[in-house]
């Protein structure tokens, strides 16, 4: 058989990752838990058309801004381009489409009105995506908020240091566009029953997210802040008043992940003089990002790995320090129970005004009652779902980390554009593989397009044209040098970085028409065709194709496959 082309898309893609144009694919796209048409973005910006681009990524993540600042870049690990001379720096780049596109000229159009009312318990990422695409599918979303505010973690758990509070509030607000309904300061179980939404309902998802935080079993433990609380408070500005620091000069963190450093980055902006950091895990064993250790370093947060708390000393109701000690070893036993050995002469004490425990999170089920609203959960207490994000009941359907556990703003995204189209499968028996945004805006869907196995990951080893690319150096992105404590850090990419940066992707598994194929081809069994504006590289004489592998060899991105058995004339 002749070569198969895998091709770029060419309309924004909202659902399905098995495209028949697209049998092979990406690291990255294959890694980013969103789903986001990752090369398309890139080839877009790489020509300075941020709209087109931001058109792209809003086709699948209704927040561009918000992953693109604070994405742990699962899409970056795995780049390709990382064997050469840096990885792609795709999340900056995604934040600069949403940054430099023209203000409110993505606007997706809803479809004519289905009649069916859907309700979305929680108003964080996973529920807005959700209520998002359920809206432009033509139903009727209504979310239901337990907090004063729409966002979820974005909007509470992040500081905006990190995430500028404008941010939350356009994409959100873009999102609220769409008609949805929203009802805040209303908690399910508290000031409306599930059955009373069941009944004003024709289907249910829930993403409430984790909602409650882990302790420590040790003495003086009630005495200690809980980290989403410490940032929801921060967030709020209630560290804030009359210019009083109530967290005290010494701040003490016990847990060394991410939100453990969002804690202690924090306490540092409100006035802290000496904080400190205790985590189980060895140096170089962290779950923070390099990122956040290389800021520590800066900050002069004081990190204490392989240690953990013993105790919360308390005088006159006050925290006054923390006893903890080293740990030589650890491991679960048979039940799952963690058994720590100290390592001897290794008890400390830090003397300290606050103790935030940054330990985890768990759910909050309550409000499905005694019975759970008959729902199967997980061993873990999670709601159960398979990969469509179905529950165990017909019509309630759980998005985000209530259904997959602690994860990532992203892959909650994925997880509710999931749930909606899931959902509206249920409702109306349209149950098409693939969907897309027709030229006027509008879901349209298009199981024609749809492929029938998941694609090809293409290996750096495969790109044979690699010689082709230059060295570039990657962009740095710019560092904000206003001088306000709570000022974003990440200043990101100027429009001609972003484009510069965006010309090292390698656009692996996708054909970009340079025609070197075509140039390449002993037999001539190549052309370039027109395709709009456009000239792409076409078989044209397939039964004269020696199947030399000329073009496989010469392709610069890996997109040229072979589909056996083979044939060929002599």
């Amino acid at each position: 058989m002749p070569p198969k082309y895998s091709r770029e898309i060419t309309r924004p893609v909202a659902f399905g990752p098995r495209l028949k144009e697209q049998f092979r694919t990406s690291p990255c796209e294959a890694a980013c838990p969103a789903g986001n048409s990752i090369q398309k973005m890139q080839a877009l910006v790489e020509k300075g058309e941020f709209t087109e681009a931001l058109r792209y990524l809003r086709a699948k993540n209704p927040f561009p801004g918000i992953t693109g600042r604070v994405c742990p870049h699962f899409c970056m690990d795995q780049c390709n381009r990382k064997n050469m001379e840096g990885c792609v720096n795709t999340r900056a780049l995604e934040r600069a489409a949403a940054d430099n596109a023209t203000p409110g000229a993505i606007l997706f159009k809803n479809r004519p009105a289905t009649g069916k009312k859907v309700a979305i318990i929680g108003g964080g990422p996973a529920g807005l995506t959700a209520a998002y695409f359920l809206a432009l599918l033509g139903h009727a979303p209504t979310v239901y908020e337990a907090g004063s505010v729409l966002g979820g973690l974005p909007r509470y758990g992040v500081p905006s240091f990190r995430l500028p509070r404008y941010v939350v509030d356009r994409e959100v607000g873009l999102v609220l566009e769409t008609g949805i309904r929203a009802f805040v300061n209303t908690r399910v179980g508290v000031d409306i029953t599930l059955k009373e939404i069941e009944d004003r309902h024709d289907a249910i998802i829930i993403a409430t997210g984790l909602t409650k935080e882990n302790s420590l079993p040790i003495p003086g433990a009630e005495k200690a802040v809980k980290a989403g609380e410490f940032l929801r408070e921060a967030a709020l500005g209630r560290y804030q008043r009359d210019g009083n620091n109530p967290i005290g000069k010494t701040v003490v963190v016990m847990g060394g992940g991410g939100v453990g450093f969002d804690c202690a980055f924090t306490a540092k902006r409100l006035g802290a003089e000496n904080v400190h950091i205790i985590c189980l895990e060895k140096s170089g064993e962290m779950r923070a990002p390099a990122d956040d250790l290389e800021l520590a370093a800066v900050e002069g947060i004081q990190i204490h790995n392989s240690s953990t708390m013993s105790g919360i000393r308390v005088e006159n109701g006050n925290v006054c320090g923390v006893d903890y000690f080293e740990v030589r070893a650890s491991h679960f036993d048979e039940k799952g129970q963690l058994t720590l050995e100290p390592a001897p002469d290794g008890s400390h004490t830090i003397p300290c005004d606050t103790v935030i425990f940054a330990v985890g999170m768990k759910p909050d089920l309550e409000f499905l009652g005694d019975d759970m609203a008959g729902l199967e959960l997980t061993p873990r207490n999670f709601i159960k779902v398979d990969r469509s994000q179905t529950t165990s009941r017909p019509g309630i359907f759980a998005a985000g980390d209530i259904s997959a556990g602690p994860a990532s703003i992203a892959r909650a995204v994925g997880d509710g554009r999931r749930a909606a189209f899931t959902a509206h499968a249920w409702l109306t028996g349209e149950n098409a593989r693939v969907y897309v945004f027709n030229d006027d805006n509008m879901l349209e869907a298009r199981d024609d397009m749809a492929g029938f196995a998941d694609p090809y990951i293409v290996p750096f080893a495969e790109i044979y044209g690699i010689d082709q690319y230059a060295h570039a150096e990657p962009e740095k992105e710019k560092t904000n040098a206003c001088g306000k404590s709570f000022a974003e850090l990440n200043a990101g990419f100027a429009a001609d970085q972003a484009m510069a940066e965006a010309a090292r992707c390698l656009h692996c598994g996708h054909c970009k028409a340079c025609g070197t194929c075509v140039d390449d081809c002993p037999g001539y069994v190549l052309e370039m065709k027109a395709y709009g504006e456009l000239e792409r590289p076409e078989v044209f004489f397939g039964d004269e194709c020696w199947h030399c592998a000329n073009c496989r060899t010469s392709c610069p991105t890996g997109a040229i496959a072979f589909h056996f058995p083979l044939r060929m004339q002599v």
